[in-house]
């Protein structure tokens, strides 16, 4: 099988990481770069060395690229989205899809009327432990699901230069629920928001109840003035907790996985990230989102979150904003 040429359009620091893990595979390589800052384009092309880096989208589209991956500013994306779909060039999406529910649906929309794959890259999709967790839930290792808790926040609203932020639903709380309805299996039934405007007009945290299909129940927090990362997963016979370099489990029973062991049921294991790190490291490649996209694209693999998936979860998204106006409980 040949090695996809795959073009980035939207160099941001996330960027700059992609172009290391890429060259840990053969799945596919960086062909070409772009983005409107020529600054930043310079950055990444001192890593990638691509042979097309431009600051003209076009340029960058007709460059003989298999895929491309689209960041860069939301306001652009369904006009960059449909240039590729003309040029039949799939598109991997970097989270969040879009700005709201109608906009992701028009994507998805216009990518299916040109018979093109779409999909959106998720932080943490791509991460060895989260994946050996999914597993472990997926195979009834802490039992029936009962609860879930999580927090996605950054504190950049807070610090100069202060630029607008989309809604923290949408920029938040979006790429946290692909994580975790992805973890648990489970899609949301109903929700409940609240929602403050601590710095300014606008909402900027946002919290949310819901109940999953089976019955279990999620907290959810997003926000544009915290720095935090947390999920915790439990059910009837154990849990997982994960925050910052510590893991904490139990589990009915024994479980080895490519990153770590559990080796007795119902002990209390707490594990430092760092610890782990080289086993971590060894199996990361096989994760790599444009690698595993590429394999998509040519059906040698699976793909967590196709744009199906996305707007499923967004649907969530919808009902939680709408949740934060009505005062009451939405269903999605």
């Amino acid at each position: 099988m040949s090695t996809l040429q795959v073009g980035i359009s939207g160099c941001d620091e996330a960027t700059q990481r992609t172009l290391a893990a890429v060259a840990e595979h053969a799945d596919c390589a960086i062909a070409a770069l772009h983005d409107d800052d020529a600054a930043a384009l310079a950055s990444a092309q001192a890593i990638a060395r691509a042979g097309v880096a431009t600051t003209d989208f076009q340029r960058f589209l007709q460059s003989g690229v298999d895929f491309v991956v689209l960041g860069g500013p939301l306001t652009q994306r369904a006009e960059r989205l449909h240039a590729a779909n003309e040029q039949a060039v799939p598109c991997l999406l970097r989270a969040p899809m879009a700005n709201d529910l109608a906009a992701a649906r028009a994507l998805a929309a216009d990518s299916d009327a040109h018979g093109q794959r779409l999909a959106v890259a998720v932080p943490g999709h791509d991460d060895p432990l989260f994946e050996q967790i999914r597993r472990m839930v997926a195979e009834d290792w802490l039992g029936g699901l009962v609860a879930v808790q999580a927090i996605a926040g950054d504190d950049a609203l807070l610090r100069p230069p202060h630029r607008p932020r989309l809604h923290p639903a949408y920029e938040r709380l979006a790429p946290l629920l692909h994580q975790l309805t992805w973890l648990c299996g489970r899609e949301l039934v109903s929700v409940t928001a609240q929602g403050v405007a601590t710095y300014g007009a606008d909402v900027d945290h946002v919290a949310a109840t819901a109940q999953l299909r089976g019955g279990a129940l999620m907290t959810l927090h997003g926000s544009h003035t915290t720095r935090a990362q947390a999920i915790a997963i439990h059910g009837t016979d154990g849990g997982v907790r994960i925050a910052g370099d510590r893991i904490w489990l139990c589990g009915k029973r024994p479980f080895r996985g490519r990153v770590f062991a559990y080796e007795q049921a119902s002990d209390e294991l707490v594990l430092a990230r760092s610890e782990l790190q080289p086993a971590i490291d060894a199996a990361a490649a096989r994760l790599e989102p444009l690698g595993r996209f590429a394999r998509w694209l040519d059906d040698r693999d699976d793909f967590p979150c196709p744009a199906e998936q996305a707007l499923a979860d967004l649907q969530a998204i919808d009902a939680i904003v709408r949740a934060l106006h009505s005062g009451g409980c939405e269903r999605v």
